[in-house]
């Protein structure tokens, strides 16, 4: 799951999200290049992708699979 993008990941459909238009960048850099909300209060350090993507998890594989399932971007449109 580490390589698949954070759309991917999340389910989303906003197909004008910055981390669709800026693949060379991860998600939570882009938010905190842009002053976003999720940077400032550090939402990203939380969010799934970030989580998968830097290995910073206390969860086992199989159990960040059972958290990944089913899961909505909360910026889809």
């Amino acid at each position: 799951m580490r390589e698949l993008p954070c759309w991917t990941i999340m389910n989303c459909e906003n197909h004008t999200c910055a981390a669709r238009l800026r693949t060379d960048r991860e998600c939570w850099e882009l938010a905190r290049e842009s002053e976003d909300y999720r940077a400032e209060f550090n939402v990203c350090a939380d969010c799934l992708v970030f989580v998968l993507k830097t290995g910073a998890q206390p969860l086992s594989p199989p159990d960040l699979a059972l958290i990944a399932h089913g899961r909505r971007c909360p910026l889809a449109r």
